[in-house]
């Protein structure tokens, strides 16, 4: 393994890739700051730029877009009040209340430091891990790589917002889509209509910005008569008030050891994403902490928590996609939809047919974390005015991004068609409470579960218990009916939680 990572480095550490990973960080931070534009819309915006680069530069250039968007979510969280990202939220909390006191650097600083460390310790464990866990994952065959499958599209759905049944729906929805086409398999055509520009499917591209991106440009035009709330951040003239020192950070390294380690398990968990991780970290952190009235009235250590937790998820949720070709997150799902663009099978086999490729962006994780650190730092002023630009300059460039984007993946009118399709179907997804992504994650992963599932029952014949004479079927079956049940009892819980505070209130 040490002879892997020194050959990433020295693979990373070239021209190509070093600006790759600057622009992405450029790019997340600004992309991240801008209240409305979250980092998987800005993957998908640059996904298309990275099409014409070889995969160490355009996959390590989505990945530094990834992790500059999650941090980029804190500054108009803290300057602002308005959390780029769900995950921010408990970081405007104690963010802006530092920045109503005159003290908006410290905030930025401690958000910078924690977000940093948090990512950090999360791309170690996912470099010490992965590769072991995908020997183990060797070892299964179709059989199990069925169930698994399963599995991972039951914990994913029955995850995915306040709904189950939505969620579910969402997904099989995804399913369907993928189906359109030519059979792999067989050879046939599935729900064409005799059109033959659908005998290919639909193209990803498009497709995902279609579903994920546009939706948002239609919503702010839906909102456009809301006032725009001017940024007045008033510093204090004590420097002291506007930076971190060394001896605060230490006093918040626990809670960002502790935070980080949070968010790592979370983000290795298929489903549960960065937002999850931040909510725990903050709570767990309040819960031992020395000065829990603090929170939530300017607490760096909460801001800490939060911001470690989020950002550890980055690395972590890379373990289950590069591993078993699950997705951690919706953002994981997009970047399998990247690696696979560029010819790299997520799971087991990864890391013995492009080990090179592979240590090399591991390699380029952890560089873009310096460089998250020096650009960031140093571009504050910047940042600060980025994120108060009013939106109607902002989505019209995001919109010509879009097309342009949408165009270039096939050179082809017919994408355009495809990303206009989804448009509507994406806003129409938002009103009636669909989820989008699990929409992505159900499209990309049922290709596998199909050819998995042709060569189990070519395997079985027509014994079809031999399907669960596996002891590992039976696990992932037990754990998709301990998810279900789980989500179900945790979702009664709160509702029944919630009525009593209303009786009470009454």
């Amino acid at each position: 393994m040490i002879e892997n990572i020194i050959g990433g480095f020295s693979s990373i550490l070239a021209v190509g890739p070093i600006l790759g990973i600057i622009a992405g960080v450029i790019v997340g931070i600004v992309f991240g700051a801008i209240p409305g534009i979250s980092a998987i819309m800005a993957i998908a915006i640059i996904l298309p730029l990275t099409f014409y680069v070889d995969p160490i530069i355009g996959i390590t250039m989505l990945l530094a877009v990834y992790k500059a968007g999650i941090y980029g979510g804190s500054i108009s969280a803290i300057l602002i009040n308005t959390p780029g990202a769900a995950a921010s939220f408990l970081t405007a909390v104690d963010g802006n209340a530092l920045t109503k006191a005159g003290k908006s650097g410290k905030a930025l600083d401690i958000s910078l430091f924690s977000s940093v460390s948090g990512e950090v310790i999360a791309t170690l464990v996912l470099i010490l891990v992965a590769a072991p866990i995908s020997a183990i994952s060797l070892q299964a065959g179709p059989i199990e790589k069925v169930f698994l499958l399963l599995f991972a599209f039951t914990v994913i759905s029955t995850l995915a917002g306040q709904s189950i049944s939505r969620g579910l729906l969402s997904c099989t929805l995804g399913m369907l889509f993928a189906m359109v086409g030519l059979s792999t398999i067989t050879g046939a055509s599935r729900f064409t209509f005799g059109i033959t520009e659908l005998m290919s499917g639909f193209t990803f591209t498009p497709m995902l910005i279609g579903i994920l991106v546009m939706p948002e440009v239609l919503n702010v035009v839906r909102q456009r008569k809301k006032s725009h709330s001017d940024m007045a951040i008033t510093r204090s003239p004590n420097p002291a008030d506007n930076r971190i020192s060394w001896k605060e950070y230490r006093s918040v390294f626990g809670t960002i050891l502790k935070s980080s380690g949070i968010g790592t398990f979370i983000g290795a968990l298929p489903g549960l994403g960065s937002s999850t991780a931040a909510f725990m970290a903050y709570g767990e952190a309040k819960r031992t902490s020395k000065k829990p009235e603090e929170y939530g009235k300017g607490s760096i250590e909460g801001i800490a928590a939060a911001e470690s937790a989020n950002n550890a998820v980055c690395g972590s949720s890379l373990i289950p996609m590069l591993t078993l070709s699950i997705p951690g997150d919706d953002v994981a799902a997009l970047l399998m939809g990247a690696f696979l663009i560029h010819g790299l099978t997520p799971g087991p086999l990864i890391f013995f047919e492009h080990t090179e490729t592979i240590y090399a962006i591991f390699a380029g994780f952890l560089i873009t974390d310096l460089f998250l650190l020096g650009i960031a730092k140093s571009g504050f002023s910047f940042f600060v005015k980025v994120a108060s630009l009013r939106r109607y300059y902002i989505f019209p460039c995001v919109t010509i991004f879009a097309f342009t984007g949408a165009f270039t993946a096939g050179q082809n009118m017919n994408d355009i068609l495809i990303l206009i399709g989804f448009t509507v179907m994406g806003y129409g997804m938002r009103l009636v409470g669909l989820n989008p992504a699990i929409f992505i994650i159900g499209f990309i992963l049922t290709p596998y579960l199909e050819q998995n599932l042709d060569q189990a029952l070519a395997i079985v014949g027509t014994d079809y218990h031999l399907l669960f004479a596996s002891p590992f079927s039976w696990v992932f079956i037990a754990l998709s009916i301990f998810f279900v049940y789980s989500s179900v009892y945790m979702k009664k819980k709160k509702a029944g939680n919630s009525t009593q505070a209303q009786e009470v209130t009454s």
